[in-house]
């Protein structure tokens, strides 16, 4: 490529970078965030980009070297994405956007989480298998079962050891030599 065509090339991108910074900006500055479509937030930047590439195109002359320079260029680019997306991201108002929209998901995921976990219920109990709640319930009342055991065992335990003394103790007293009787 020329000299010219270089510098159309670096000034297109530049004024690419620059609308595409701008759009970033009053995209991370609304409040609240668009709502309902997930990808609202990427699609004006994009499509910026994608008029941006288009007027370049048309503009730029094709040359053997373009994909030397379409690699340079990309390589620019990624790097100004990379500081311009870091200034944005470590922005307050980025932040609490984040968390807005993490509230959001998670209010959206809660009742179709809980969807899920009752059609799941409803069809392993139709397909007459225990649930993941039934299994852990028969977990509950085996240990249950378990730590009584341990209690009976420790009271017998107890109760032949007195026995045990009690049996001790007997044996000392009939062993003794009875005493004579008094008048």
């Amino acid at each position: 490529m020329t000299d010219t065509a270089n510098t159309q090339l670096f000034d297109l991108w530049r004024r690419s970078l620059e609308e595409s910074t701008q759009a970033w900006t009053k995209l991370v500055s609304q409040t609240p965030p668009p709502a309902g479509d997930p990808f609202a937030v990427w699609r004006p930047v994009l499509d910026q980009h994608l008029e941006a590439w288009a007027r370049m195109f048309a503009q730029t002359p094709a040359s053997p070297d373009v994909l030397n320079q379409w690699k340079q260029f990309l390589d620019q680019w990624i790097e100004a994405w990379s500081r311009v997306l870091g200034q944005t991201m470590s922005t307050e108002s980025f932040a609490q956007w984040m968390g807005r929209s993490l509230d959001q998901w998670l209010a959206v995921q809660a009742p179709a989480r809980r969807a899920a976990e009752q059609a799941t219920e409803q069809a392993l109990q139709t397909l007459n298998v225990a649930s993941g709640t039934q299994l852990t319930a028969v977990a509950r009342q085996i240990v249950d079962l378990e730590e009584r055991l341990e209690r009976i065992e420790d009271g017998v335990q107890a109760i032949g050891r007195r026995l045990d003394r009690l049996d001790e103790t007997m044996k000392a007293l009939l062993a003794r030599p009875a005493e004579t009787a008094r008048p």
